[in-house]
């Protein structure tokens, strides 16, 4: 206690204030050193530091929301019984989470028989090139990587965040956490640019309505780790170097 403040509260805000402001900048001057970097493995030493960066981050909410709490909803008395059941609401839902899912993740599933769509995903893709692995040591790395950010990232910007906009300070609706939390999530990839953060702020919003509509993290975070994966599906290895 700290004050009239209990400890746990300030961590929160700090974290919070770290997701939103922290993680962003720090994450551009990452990424502009790597750009600028032309020392062998310095793809992997990222890789190192982000996930090193997102486990802490999950910690901390673990720790101050509950291990339970943060991965499961914390639903008001009828506030969301427009999903439950077959409800309208819950069936368009899911619906919708699995056109969105079917459009994202099935040409990932075609890349591994056809050629043309993984020479169309390396073209596509040129612009992260500098991020996304290239070699077989980075190929490696992204599978940590993606267990990484699909686990931890949706503790601390489904999880936690849906959990502190909700219950405290701010008392937002579910509905209205969620969007605040998807808007914060895109602005923690604003590395990516304009485009790249609003497009992740949308998977956000899709990520945090199968959290509402399942009540816990799990199908989320699986769903991450595979969109993620799809990289590798979709890019070949040495990408880089015959892009070049």
């Amino acid at each position: 206690m700290i004050g009239t403040v209990p400890a746990g509260m300030i961590l929160q805000h700090v974290l919070v204030f770290f997701l939103m402001v922290v993680s962003p900048l720090w994450e551009r001057h990452q990424i502009g050193r790597l750009k600028r970097s032309t020392e062998p493995g310095k793809k992997v030493r990222l890789y190192g530091k982000v996930v090193t960066v997102s486990w802490m981050c999950a910690l901390v909410a673990a720790l101050t929301v509950g291990p339970k709490m943060v991965v499961t909803l914390q639903a008001m008395p009828g506030e969301l019984t427009w999903l439950s059941g077959g409800s309208r609401g819950g069936m368009f839902l899911r619906g919708l989470t699995a056109g969105i899912l079917l459009v994202i993740l099935w040409p990932a599933v075609l890349a591994i028989w056809k050629e043309d769509i993984r020479t169309k995903a390396v073209k596509s893709v040129k612009k992260l090139a500098f991020l996304l692995p290239s070699t077989r040591e980075e190929r490696q790395w992204w599978w940590l990587v993606c267990f990484t950010a699909g686990v931890c990232e949706e503790i601390a910007y489904r999880g936690f965040l849906l959990h502190y906009l909700h219950v405290a300070p701010f008392h937002l609706t579910l509905m209205w956490a969620l969007v605040a939390s998807s808007v914060i999530f895109g602005i923690g990839h604003i590395y990516q640019g304009v485009a790249g953060a609003v497009q992740t702020a949308l998977i956000g919003c899709v990520m945090g309505g199968m959290f509402l509509a399942t009540g816990n993290l799990l199908l989320p975070i699986v769903v991450h780790i595979l969109l993620d994966l799809r990289v590798l599906a979709l890019l070949p290895e040495g990408f880089e170097t015959a892009a070049e």
